[in-house]
């Protein structure tokens, strides 16, 4: 055995005496030295961002419109605060309707909110009324941030809708302490989990996993080859040695040269991580291992190739086609899941009669095709959209439903979303007069836009409400029936009038006190709604006219947590991400007590009945039924049903007849009935098509036992993932993202064969070699 060791220790002394791996330590230390003084930094700040203005079409009409001294009072106090030279394109637009870039009007309002002399009591005369407002008008001396503050307070008044309230947290890129960005709209707390999921994962593995890795391949690539110098393996041959434990002594020395360069750097930038952006992060280390294993894969081809040509640039040119033949492996693979694996997974479900309607992640309408057995898409091909709603309304026949664009991190764009509709009289029981299929195009119909970055729709009575961050609002159908009436016909073609603002009544007040992200269930009776938003539950009544808030619970979550809400009855759920559900009590307005049973977790969506049941959904696919005996909320159990998709679910919704529709394995759908210990009711299994065979059978399989140094990836980005972190979404659009379930050890089993057997062949090889 001693001999074995010496090898290696000769290995390892070799390395340490290599100027190439010194040269590279110090150019590793350069790279640290220079990361170290980037840091992120918190603090206060009240401007305009880009994402902040919902409308900026609208804030510029009523700028111009300020200019001509028409508009509201506080609109011309704004104006008047404005730099001359904008004020002078604000009269152009008016007189011309002149287009202003988005950039100059954000920093025009920067300067309104950084004036000394912005307030006047008679543009604001319920400024006073609001108790944050007031102390910062009636403080005599203030500082520059309290000024910011109340001057941006006025901002949102003065544009209501249009733009969106602060809420004064910012974060600043820095470098050496000093701020090199504007203001990010994140804190640092929100962050961190990007970091550490996102960010190191993708710098990590191109820096180390990629450029490193080929580089060490080119460092190394000699020293197999160099066995076979004259005098050198017989000098090795003379003394009783294996010639396969001297092959594989020889590797291993070649992955300690690589390893040391390896441990520098990743502790390095372990502790870069925790002093400069607090981020303690173990799993940091673990990628040490794993580093090391991605270069044993190369490393493997690579000694093979030494053996058999004796040739380092052989060895190198070999290695590189291994890992583009790897690649593209991965590609192919990676494209066959999109195209072949079958239709995106179903994010929204409902049902009418027995009858499944779903949408799927691509923001398609599909509907059942008995006579196929498969999905029917309906209503339009569309790619890179979600679905409002489905919405269906049995009184008239119609489906309701948006497709705005999916954007994350809370992101809007500003626009309004068209209200799609589709009759579809014969499901309402009434007398059909055309014998087209129900996801026959041509049902397709459009009413008054959706209000502007409209995020939910939900039943309500005979209609829906439609929520943004500016408040809730009810679809008035009679105003869509006379916008119907009042289409023009113009040069063949129909055009309806712009109605929209009269056909969604707003129920909430204009300053309701919320910003998203938030969460709104409303209860079966329809007469309570909450609304779950920074750290906050509102309870609101409907008296018939209007939603007027009733409490106001405070939650122990912090403020930016992304929470969902169920309710039913007197009781609700709220479900914070990454942390423990808490069950409320409204008619007592009290929180009592975390749901133990389900544990952390982040729910993404949840489903209520009218007799006592609410589901929650997490984003790993666990579904989990609490049930109410009669509204006592001391009598809530939750559990986790054994039932046909757990695990697997994509979305659910419950039914009038108290059955739960459960969509699950990308396209499957199951009704529950939840009176017979949710026992599978009705079954709708789609055929496989001959796509979604071939990548099952023939493109997956030998994937996985493929050699994929690349998936090691997926192993890096689990390791890192820190269940300290609260924070996994910024906005509940991201709990929305697909999540692809994955076994992260299954490369290093797969990979680990492939080592083996190329290690094998090579003492194979030099075994039979007459040496």
């Amino acid at each position: 055995m001693k001999p074995y060791l010496a090898i290696l220790y000769d290995s390892l002394i070799e390395s340490l005496q290599s100027r190439v791996l010194w040269i590279l330590l110090a150019c590793w230390t350069l790279i640290l030295i220079a990361l170290f003084p980037l840091s992120i930094s918190e603090g206060e700040s009240y401007q305009v961002r880009m994402g902040d203005i919902s409308s900026p079409k609208t804030v510029l009409d009523q700028l111009a419109a300020a200019s001509a001294g028409k508009g509201t009072r506080a609109q011309r106090s704004v104006y008047a605060k404005i730099k001359e030279d904008f004020q002078a394109v604000l009269q152009d637009r008016q007189r011309s309707g002149r287009k202003i870039p988005v950039g100059s009007l954000i920093a025009s309002l920067n300067d309104v909110v950084s004036s000394d002399d912005l307030y006047d009591e008679e543009a604001w005369p319920n400024a006073k009324k609001r108790k944050e407002l007031r102390e910062l008008i009636e403080k005599g001396t203030k500082s520059p941030e309290e000024t910011q503050k109340l001057n941006r307070r006025l901002l949102d008044l003065a544009f209501p809708g249009s733009v969106k309230t602060s809420s004064g947290q910012a974060t600043w890129i820095t470098y050496a302490g000093l701020k090199f960005t504007d203001p990010l709209p994140f804190t640092a707390r929100q962050m961190r989990p990007f970091i550490e999921s996102s960010l190191f994962p993708l710098i990590m593995w191109i820096g180390l996993g990629q450029i490193a890795m080929m580089v060490a391949i080119v460092i190394t690539s000699s020293m197999i080859p160099d066995m076979f110098q004259t005098g050198s393996l017989h000098l090795l041959l003379s003394k009783p040695l294996s010639r396969s434990v001297l092959f594989l002594s020889k590797y291993l020395g070649g992955c300690i040269f690589v390893a040391i360069n390896i441990a520098f750097l990743v502790i390095g930038l372990y502790f870069y991580a925790g002093i400069q952006l607090d981020i303690w992060n173990r799993g940091i280390l673990w990628c040490i291992p794993l580093f090391i294993f991605a270069f044993m894969i190369f490393y493997s081809v690579s000694a093979l190739v030494g053996l058999i040509w004796k040739n380092p640039i052989i060895c190198v040119v070999v290695t590189a086609l291994f890992w583009g033949a790897c690649f593209t492996v991965g590609l192919i693979r990676g494209i066959s899941e999109g195209f072949l694996k079958g239709p995106p997974t179903i994010q929204r479900l409902i049902a009418v009669g027995d009858q499944p309607v779903a949408a799927n992640q691509q923001g398609r309408i599909l509907f059942w095709n008995e006579s196929q057995n498969t999905w029917q898409t309906a209503y339009g091909e569309v790619n890179g959209q979600r679905v409002l709603g489905p919405i269906w309304d049995p009184k008239e026949g119609t489906l309701y439903f948006g497709r705005p664009p999916f954007l994350p991190f809370g992101i809007t764009t500003g626009e309004s979303i068209r209200l799609e509709t589709a009759k579809i009289p014969e499901w309402a029981g009434q007398a059909s007069t055309t014998d087209k299929k129900v996801w026959d195009d041509s049902r397709l119909d459009s009413a008054p836009d959706l209000p502007a970055d409209t995020f939910e729709l939900i039943p309500w009575e005979d209609s829906f409400l439609a929520v943004n961050g500016e408040g809730i609002y009810v679809y008035d159908r009679e105003a869509a029936a006379k916008a119907e009436q009042q289409k023009v016909s113009l040069f063949g073609f129909d055009m309806k009038l712009p109605t929209g603002n009269e056909t969604y009544k707003r129920l909430t007040e204009p300053d309701w006190g919320f910003r998203k992200p938030l969460a709104v269930a409303v209860s079966p009776s329809k007469k309570t709604l909450v609304v779950a938003s920074r750290g906050k539950l509102g309870i609101f009544q409907f008296d018939g006219k209007q939603l007027t808030k009733a409490a106001e619970l405070e939650l122990d979550v912090p403020p930016e947590a992304v929470i969902n809400v169920a309710m039913t009855g007197d009781i609700a759920i709220a479900c914070p991400n990454a942390l423990t559900p808490i069950l409320v009590d409204l008619k007592e307005q009290k929180v009592l007590r975390t749901l133990d049973e389900i544990g952390v977790a982040t729910i993404k969506r949840t489903a209520s009945s009218d007799q006592g049941f609410m589901a929650l959904l997490s984003i790993e696919g666990d579904l989990w039924l609490a049930s109410a005996p009669q509204g006592n909320a001391s009598e809530v159990t939750v559990k986790r049903p054994a039932a046909v998709g757990q695990g697997e679910v994509s979305t659910m919704s419950f039914d009038d007849k108290n059955r739960l529709w459960v969509a699950h394995h990308i396209k499957q759908v199951d009704a529950w009935d939840l009176a017979q210990s949710n026992q599978s009711v009705l079954a709708f299994r789609p055929n496989s098509s001959t796509a979604e065979l071939i990548y099952n059978y023939i493109i997956n399989p030998f994937y996985l036992l493929n050699p994929k140094p690349s998936a090691i990836n997926e192993t890096i980005q689990y390791v890192l993932r820190n269940p300290e972190n609260k924070i996994a979404a910024l906005d509940r659009n991201d709990l929305e993202i697909p999540q692809i379930a994955r076994d992260p050890w299954q490369p290093l089993w797969s990979n680990g064969l492939f080592i083996a057997v190329m290690l094998a062949a090579g003492c194979w090889y030099l075994y039979r070699q007459d040496l």
